[in-house]
């Protein structure tokens, strides 16, 4: 028996794409197409291609959009819900790939990866922003070498009935799959082809100091001792290579390097500062997680 698989497009102001991503998309499966609050002629012109559309009033954002999109996933009869964006960065040729793993029955989450794949066209640094941002989404979830960026996956009936997102922004595709990590579910990754464009809608700096604020943000939250403790250590070393330049300098040349000297105290303060802070929280946290185990048990 054929499986099916139901594709989301999340879109804004995608006027000019929406229409040749919906015609490839149809191939695959039925589409559905998310307007968050165009005002152009995407959801017309979706809907004219063939997809499904829904349409918020408000722009809410990339998450608020994929929020709406998984409720109505939940509803549909599909084994596979794949989403792709709406501006050809992604190539709707490969939705199969990218649902092969959850209609195996082998992933839960299947991630398209720009780094096992291809990428063309990527502005300059903006792959080293995506490493950037990949790197602490790692440290967030323990989990190496995923793509957490990449809009391009699927997701299986499970998958879909677990995650519940919070986030609204573009903060949403790594919260994904964190929560996915979290609830156990199967994730794996597989080749896919991106594709930048000049001239895109969003301020690529912007969008990815949001990005790295929010995974910092969550970094502080879930692993205080490694976030403070380990900026604590980092700023410790300085101080320390700092003091043996100013010991050096001053045996060398019987000069005492005053400014540098200051700057060696004051990194070393901050460190111990910082490393306190950090053992504190985390000592805190598991006092506190004691008496949550011992009040229900």
């Amino acid at each position: 028996m054929k499986r099916m698989i139901a594709v989301f497009i999340p879109a804004y102001n995608e006027e000019k794409t929406i229409a040749a991503v919906v015609l490839l998309a149809k191939k695959s499966g039925k589409v559905f197409v998310i307007d968050d609050g165009s005002n152009d002629r995407t959801a017309e012109l979706a809907k004219e291609a063939g997809a499904v559309v829904a349409r918020r009033e408000k722009n809410g954002g990339y998450g608020a959009a994929v929020k709406s999109a998984f409720v109505i996933a939940r509803r549909t009869d599909a084994d596979a819900f794949v989403f792709l964006d709406g501006d050809l960065q992604h190539d709707p040729d490969e939705i199969p790939v990218v649902a092969a793993p959850v209609l195996s029955g082998k992933a839960d989450v299947c991630l398209g990866s720009r780094f096992l794949g291809k990428t063309l066209g990527a502005p300059m640094g903006r792959m080293e922003g995506v490493k950037l941002v990949n790197g602490l989404s790692s440290i967030r979830t323990g989990k190496e070498k995923l793509d957490f960026e990449c809009g391009f996956r699927a997701f299986s009936k499970k998958a879909i009935q677990k995650i519940e997102l919070a986030q609204n922004g573009y903060e949403a595709c790594s919260e994904t799959v964190v929560l996915a990590l979290a609830a156990g579910l199967r994730v794996v990754e597989v080749p896919v082809t991106v594709r930048y464009f000049e001239n895109g809608k969003s301020n690529t700096l912007a969008h990815g100091a949001g990005l790295v604020s929010h995974i910092l943000n969550a970094i502080v939250r879930r692993k205080p001792l490694l976030f403070f403790a380990g900026s604590g250590f980092a700023m410790l070393s300085a101080s320390a290579l700092l003091g043996i330049f100013v010991v050096k300098t001053y045996y060398g040349t019987g000069v005492l390097a005053t400014g540098s000297a200051f700057l060696t105290v004051f990194t070393g303060i901050v460190g111990l500062v910082l490393l306190s802070i950090g053992i504190n929280i985390y000592t805190l946290e598991t006092l506190l997680e004691g008496k949550r185990s011992g009040g229900s048990s």
